[in-house]
């Protein structure tokens, strides 16, 4: 399993409902793309960056292969538009700890 975080600040001033219809056609093509499990939407309660968007993936090479679409490529380059400060991390299971830890 992989998860792919975004973060970024929004820039002020945007339309933000041009924004939020290319944040919807993100996610539409994430649902139709192999491998995908899982989208989750954070916002920053102490200040930058103000959103972390999470994408779950049951592998590496699925994300890569959603990743070097041109759609997916096109939406990235147009979402810069709207924010900056954009960082994209990659992570996998710890060696240490692969499962999450619950209370019984």
């Amino acid at each position: 399993m992989v998860e792919v975080a975004f973060t970024y600040d929004i820039n002020q001033g945007i339309d933000e409902e041009a924004y939020k219809k290319l944040a919807k056609k993100a996610t539409a093509m994430m649902l139709n793309a192999d491998g995908f499990i899982e989208l989750r939407a954070n916002r920053n309660l102490l200040g930058s960056p103000h959103v972390r968007r999470t994408s779950v993936w049951e592998s590496m090479e699925d994300w890569a292969r959603f990743a070097e679409t041109n759609e997916f490529q096109k939406v990235t380059h147009e979402f810069r538009k709207y924010v900056t400060h954009m960082e994209v991390n990659l992570w996998g299971p710890s060696p240490y700890v692969p499962e999450p830890i619950k209370p019984m």
